[in-house]
This record gives structure tokens, sequence and C-alpha cells, in this order.
């Protein structure tokens, strides 16, 4: 008989529902024990008691992880396991007192009473003491140990061999004592440590040198809990700072954004590897949420080009709103420059609709042009659609390529950057002229407008008339764009989106259809829920109008033909074309002042009057499918051929070095008067004091 005695630590969350016999296959399995030929002996001790105290039943082990829970700290109660065999062993074996401590806990398996949430390899080692004949789950671990060591004692060390079988440090100290040696147990993954002098005979000067120790995998391993949530905003400055704090040594910049990449790509996966998941993630989404309209193009040589993504929630939905389609596209920010597109509108509540999202290669005719192809097929063409965008000239040919017959708007927003930017001196001046002028109702208001902007400055008037007064302003549109004269609806999911852009390609398209479907959910509560006349938006806007109409007198003229005066102008009324002169009640499609005058004079109902887009019913209608979860992706049923396409990333790779940051200014900031410079001597502005005239001449 032989017995062979090792300590085994567990730590981490302990089953209360497991039993004795789990915890012995768990111990068999990773100290590699043969149960058939083998027994086991599982003992801890407890302070106080100077006998160690045994498991050999469901009850005693019940009891250890009573006492597990109370004192989760890595040091107590460590079991000493006793190998008891028959025979010799012959290899594979821990010799007498052989110190088994797996550090980050047990790896996750089906049948072990021990587990870490995430795996033990996703936490950071914090052993205090080594000591010879320790052992550890690999040499990984062990290296991280040892630099904790070496920080916290305060000291460096080099290397003098190390390979896949032995680890051998010297102090940094050429003339000191200090030595470690480690090498593997039987070719398997456990190191064990052989030898090691504690004793620095080393000068103090060496102590002072930069701490080496601190190394990218070390600090990877303390910030991962921190960049587990990519909604934290955690640089690199943040981990200089918390390296400082936690371990008092400094590192450079460059070391702390080196460590942060490798965290993220230890935590979220190599980004190749992302790209690698698109297939499988679409054909489950596919049989997900069928009625869906969901495409993915790949180059000749299986590198990713664009992916297309309508879901059928959305289609449906899309038949109960006002045919505006908002389309806007921004650049996503991990290792490829691929960029993430989207369309959608305004549903009766004034909330916004995703009708669709994806991700092209890049912003060019080819792209653009795919993409509204795809929204065709799944969208198809409906009477009055207009599409509104920024003046990118990708989409304005392809908008213009695949629907012909459908309108473009710019966003007036976009097109007075363009303005501010081309004339500056006056843009203080023009900029509410400019919107006015975008939103009016009349032709006569409009004419006003832009014989003030004539005058003020011409050219912006000529550059205005360029661009297609039918592309901007709502009077002259060819259809009724309602009040959605800006890209905001778009640009606002953009904004949503902005630390989920940073995430891999298929990580980041998961983001994207959890927080459509919370919007889906949260809109759909509030509908059922809407006991008003109109939804949320209109119904404010229909207050408003119900508020100013209480001056205006009604003189009627017809049955349907009425006019209204207000504040001693006359405005005409007409209740079966449903139009008023101030083009308020044919544009908005809701009863304006002097509409609302009429139908309270005449005792109507107002809803007959009202958009039938606005009402509950219709917003109710809007999300009448729900967007139902995928399902946990162990339970992914993937066909052979969809697993075995192959798709690479795209060939476009951003470059190296970090990105230069160019901040958007706000429209205050645009607003502002330009810093005008005054002459030094006249202090008068427009010149300096080289061309002062008003300077006193020498005689």
């Amino acid at each position: 008989m032989r017995e062979i005695t090792s300590i085994f630590q567990l730590r981490g969350y302990l089953k209360e529902y497991a039993s004795f016999n789990d915890l012995v296959a768990s111990i068999s399995n990773q100290l590699g024990i043969d149960l058939s030929s083998k027994t086991i002996k599982i003992q801890y001790k407890v302070e106080g008691n100077c006998a160690p105290m045994e498991i050999h039943n469901d009850m005693g082990y019940r009891v250890y992880v009573e006492l597990k829970k109370e004192n989760k700290e890595f040091g107590m109660y460590p079991l000493c396991i006793t190998t008891i065999e028959k025979d010799l062993i012959s290899g594979g074996s821990l010799n007498q007192g052989d110190i088994v401590q797996i550090d980050e806990g047990v790896q996750r398996r089906s049948d072990w009473s021990v587990r870490t949430p995430q795996g033990f390899d996703n936490f950071r080692t914090n052993q205090k003491e080594v000591m010879a004949g320790q052992v550890y789950k690999d040499k990984a671990t062990l290296k991280e140990v040892i630099e904790n060591y070496a920080i916290a004692q305060r000291f460096q060390f080099r290397v003098d061999r190390s390979n896949a079988v032995s680890y051998a440090l010297l102090c940094i100290s050429e003339d000191c004592e200090w030595r470690f040696k480690a090498s593997g147990i039987n070719k398997s993954e456990l190191f064990k440590v052989r030898e090691f002098n504690d004793n620095h005979t080393c000068p103090p000067k060496d102590k002072v040198y930069e701490q080496r120790q601190a190394s990218s995998s070390l600090i990877g391993g303390m910030i991962r809990p921190k960049l587990a949530n990519f909604k934290w905003k955690y640089t690199p400055r943040d981990i200089i700072d918390d390296v400082k704090s936690d371990l008092g040594v400094d590192v450079s910049y460059m070391l702390a954004w080196r460590d942060k990449e490798k965290a993220m790509n230890f935590l979220r996966g190599e980004p190749t590897d992302s790209y690698k998941k698109l297939p499988g993630y679409l054909y489950t989404m596919d049989m997900t949420y069928p009625g869906s309209h969901i495409r993915m193009v790949k180059s000749p040589k299986n590198e990713f080009m664009c992916v297309y993504i309508s879901l059928y929630a959305f289609i449906r939905g899309f038949d109960h709103c006002r045919p505006i389609v908002v389309v806007d596209g921004t650049h996503l920010r991990s290792y490829y420059t691929e960029t993430f597109v989207s369309a959608s509108t305004l549903d009766g509540a004034g909330h916004i609709l995703p009708l669709t999202y994806g991700i092209i290669d890049s912003e060019n005719d080819a792209a653009w042009t795919w993409f509204f192809e795809q929204f065709k097929i799944a969208y198809g063409e409906r009477e009055n659609m207009c599409v509104v965008s920024d003046r990118n000239e990708s989409i304005i040919k392809s908008v213009s390529r695949v629907y012909p017959d459908v309108p473009h708007f710019a966003c007036i927003w976009h097109l007075w950057n363009n303005v501010y930017k081309k004339f500056k001196k006056n843009h203080a001046k023009l900029s509410e002229i400019y919107f006015s002028m975008a939103k009016a109702y009349t032709q006569a208001e409009f004419d006003s407008l832009i014989e003030k902007v004539e005058k003020v400055d011409i050219r912006v008037k000529e550059y205005l008339e360029l661009a297609g007064y039918e592309k901007w302003a709502r009077l002259y549109a060819p259809v009724n764009r309602g009040w959605t004269m800006t890209s905001n609806i778009a640009e606002s999911i953009n904004a949503a989106l902005v630390s989920t852009r940073e995430l891999p390609i298929n990580d980041f398209l998961e983001e994207v259809r959890k927080m459509f479907g919370r919007w889906n959910c949260s809109n759909r509560k509030e509908a059922t829920q809407t006991y008003t006349t109109l939804g949320k938006k209109y119904q404010e806007m229909l207050t408003l109008n119900e508020a100013m109409s209480t001056r205006m007198t009604v003189v009627p003229s017809t049955e349907y033909l009425h006019t209204v005066n207000d504040g001693g102008r006359n405005y005409t009324v007409c209740l079966l074309e449903r139009k008023c002169v101030c083009g308020r009640f044919q544009v908005d499609e809701l009863p304006c002042p002097h509409a609302w005058a009429v139908l309270k004079s005449k005792f109507l109902m107002l809803e007959e009057y009202c958009s039938n887009y606005y009402k509950p019913n219709t917003i109710v209608m809007t999300y009448d499918v729900p967007m139902y979860p995928l399902p946990d992706r162990n339970d992914w049923n993937i066909p052979k051929h969809v697993t075995e396409k192959v798709v690479l990333p795209s060939k476009w790779k951003r470059p190296l070095g970090r990105p230069k940051k160019k901040r958007d200014k706000t429209l205050s900031e645009l607003l502002q008067p330009k810093n005008q410079h005054s002459c030094s001597i006249c202090g008068q502005g427009g010149h300096n004091k080289r061309t002062c005239r008003n300077a006193p001449r020498n005689k």
C-alpha cells in the first residue's frame, strides 16, 4: 500500500445540491487519479481542531460547503487529498507531501461540484506566498503568481530559462542569491515549484528600477472585470491610475493601451473569430423570426462585404406608419472599417420605429445600391413614399436607381452645416431665417423669408436655389414629408450605439437586435395603455392648437366652408377637403387652430379630421408582431451546410495607431459669432497693426 497526500484548494461558488460522489469525481479529474485502481481520502483542517476533519459522505460535504460559504478566503480550509493505491505509481504520480493549489478554482464541467461563474481563466491570481512544493494548474498561472509576488515584495527578477517544461528565474542583480525553479509534472499542464531561495542579497539600489514585472498579462487580468461591461468607459489613463493604486507601479500609456486591447480580446474573442459566427447567427435569426428578410454578401475570396437585416416585426409595422424613410450610416470602431447603416421612421406616437439595419464594408455606390435593393424586396414601394438623409452622393444615386419615382429629401440640418462652412460671415443672421424658411407652410411666408436672405447675402440664396427648393423646403416637396425635416431619428439610433460600436461584428449585431427589441416592447406597452384621442406627440400638438383657437371667431359661408378671424386676419377653412389657408391643416393632417375653432362651433367629432396614422388603434397594430428573444446559443440547431460556410474579415482594416478624434461642434457653438481680432494700435477690427492706417505718422 502506498499513500500520496496533496493539498487541493477549491475556490468559487459551491453547488449545495452536489453529492460526495460529485466531489470525488471532480478531484480525480483535476488531479488525474484513476479511481479504478486507486481510492482517495478527503480531509480538511479547522482552526482550533488538531485532528483533521474527513469528508466521507454527503453530510460531511455539506458541512464543508457551509464553512466555505462563511469564509471565502483562498487559504481557508484547503482539502488534503490522500491517494491510496495497491501498486507503485508508474508516472504521472505526485510525491508524498505535494501541495496542489488550484488558485483560480476548478474548470466548469457538468459533473463538478465547485465552479466559477465564467471559468477560472477569467480571474486574477492574488496569492501572496510562494514556497517550494507548490503546484499550479498551468504555467500561465504560475507566472502570474510570481509577478504578483515580485510586485508585492518590491523586487525584480529576470528569466534564466523558460520553455514548455521548465521555468527558472534569478534576481535582476547579478550578485543576489535569490532564485526560483519550477517544472512540469510528467508531461501534464501542472507546474511544481522545485526550488525557491527567497533570500535577497542584492543592494538596495537595484530595487528602485522600473518595475518590469508589471506585464501585460498581469495587468490585463486585473482590468478584465472592469471591461466586462462594454458600456463602461475605461480608458488607458484610468488603467494607469488603477495600477498605481493597486500595485504601486508606474506603467506607460502604451503599455496600458496594449493591456486593454489584450483584455478585450480575451473577453470578446479575436475580431476575426466573430465573422465565423455570422452564418449560424443569421440562420438562427431567420428561423426565430419567419418572414424576415436577412441577407449577407461575401466576395469571391469569402471576405465579408455586406449584411442586411429586416425583421418581420418591422416589415409589418411599416404598413401602419407614414411612408417616410430616414437613412443614415455611421462608422464602426472595431478592427475593420465597416459602416453601420439603418433605415427608420416614426410611428403614430412620435417614437422611432427601426425598419432595417446592417453593415457594409464601405459607403460607396455599390454598397448603398445593394442596401436599397434589399429594402425594396422587403418593403416594396408605397404611395407618397420618400427618403430623407444627408447629402451623401452615394445615397442620392442609389435612391434614384432603385426608386426612380420616390423623391429624396435632404436633412435641413446637414444642409445648414454646408451653408455655415461656405458662408461663415453672416451665418448668425441667417440661421433663424433659414430654418423658418424650410418649415414654411405658405408661399407668401417663404417669399418673404427668401427676400431677407437675399438682403443679407445673395450668395446664400443662390446656393439654396442651386440645391433645389424641393429638396429641403417643405412647401416645395412633391409629397408630404410632415414633420420629418431632419435625419435626427437615424442619428438617435447611432448615438444609442456609441459604446456598442467597439464590439466585434457578431456581438454588435446582437446588441442592436436586443436594443430594438426593448424599444418594440416599450412602445407596444405604451400604445396599449393610450386612452387619448391620438398618440402622445400628436395629442400634445392637438392640445396646443385648441388653446390657440379660444379667441378666434367663426363666420360660416357654406356647410363646409368657413372664415375664421384670427387677430384681425381672416383664414378660410374647408372641412370637406381638410384644408386651411394657413397650410397647417393639410400638411400636419391635424386640425390647425383655425380648423379647431370651426369644429368647436359646429360640435363636430375631432377624430374624423385627424390622420389615421396618429390614432391609438393604428399604433397598436404597428407593434402587433412582438420581437421574441433568441434561444440560448447552446440550443441552436444549425445545419452542417451553414456551419461549414467560410466568412473572412473585410479586406479594409483600420490603420494602426490611435485615431485622431475631431469633435463635432454643437449648434450653439456654430451660431456663435466668430472671434474677431482687433488692431493693437487703434483698437478697431478688420486689420492689424501692420496695415493700420490710423497709426500716427513719424515726422
